[in-house]
């Protein structure tokens, strides 16, 4: 019996087999290794014994360039997938652009999602068909997933957008002539936001800086700002200019 055969089986003289092998990330005609074939059947004891001999096996992929990670979220097993988790393979995608949290989604994997949230993995992956993790866990009616995945998009773009003004004032405090100095043009602004499609309807109404730091989400609607991403992105900027303005430039108004 080959190791292969013997890890999907698992055969009782597994073990044995593992030990005495040279080399455990020899792969089948399919591109699948030992550990592949442990992580798909759920063998957790086989998982423990071949990644703590050789913990070179965590980044093997077979031809379809998926990991062991993505096969043990697909196959739902958290502890083989805290197991096989290692940082520098969480972002690696299948030959389909899918890492393994877009497996959590694509497999309704509800708990394993929760965990890879917790190892902050990027939720924005788009795959080879241009659809989200979003979309997916739309198209399939995963109601959990899609709650876990918008609320944790909602705290990840509030983390990201605070970083990035914090720095920005940070560095015009220490030098004024900087070119990440926070910009009281609300032209560059939206250009730094990637949102400058939208300059000519603040221009058309002549809305200037301090107008801008006034706006409220139905204002941003009446003004022709429908669509939510970026109504969200803009009322999240304006909040967060507002929290750093100075006591004189709230004064000046």
């Amino acid at each position: 019996m080959d190791l292969h055969t013997a890890c999907t089986l698992n055969h009782p003289k597994v073990i044995d087999m593992l030990t005495l092998s040279n080399d455990l990330n020899m792969a089948n005609n399919k591109g699948w290794t030992c550990l592949m074939y442990a992580c798909y059947y759920g063998n957790k004891n086989l998982v423990d014994r071949i990644v703590d001999l050789d913990p070179t096996t965590l980044f093997s992929a077979n031809h379809d360039k998926q990991t062991p990670l993505m096969i043990a979220t697909m196959s739902g097993n958290v502890s083989i997938v805290k197991k096989t988790f290692h940082v520098d393979i969480l972002e690696i995608p299948d030959k389909l652009g899918r890492s393994a949290m877009f497996y959590a989604v694509l497999y309704n994997q509800e708990e394993i999602l929760e965990y890879f949230i917790e190892k902050q993995a990027n939720c924005n992956v788009i795959d080879n068909f241009g659809k989200t993790m979003t979309m997916t866990a739309i198209s399939k009616g995963f109601q959990r997933v899609m709650k876990l995945l918008y609320e944790y998009g909602n705290r990840h773009e509030k983390n990201v957008l605070n970083t990035t003004w914090s720095e920005k004032l940070e560095n015009a405090r220490k030098n004024p002539q900087s070119d990440e100095r926070l910009d009281y043009n609300v032209e560059k602004l939206l250009k730094q936001l990637s949102l400058e499609k939208y300059w000519p309807v603040f221009d058309k109404r002549n809305i200037r800086y301090n107008d801008f730091l006034k706006l409220s989400e139905q204002d941003l609607k009446d003004i022709g700002i429908h669509l939510f991403g970026p109504r969200r992105k803009l009322i999240m900027t304006i909040d967060k200019l507002n929290e750093l303005r100075t006591p004189q430039e709230h004064s000046r108004g």
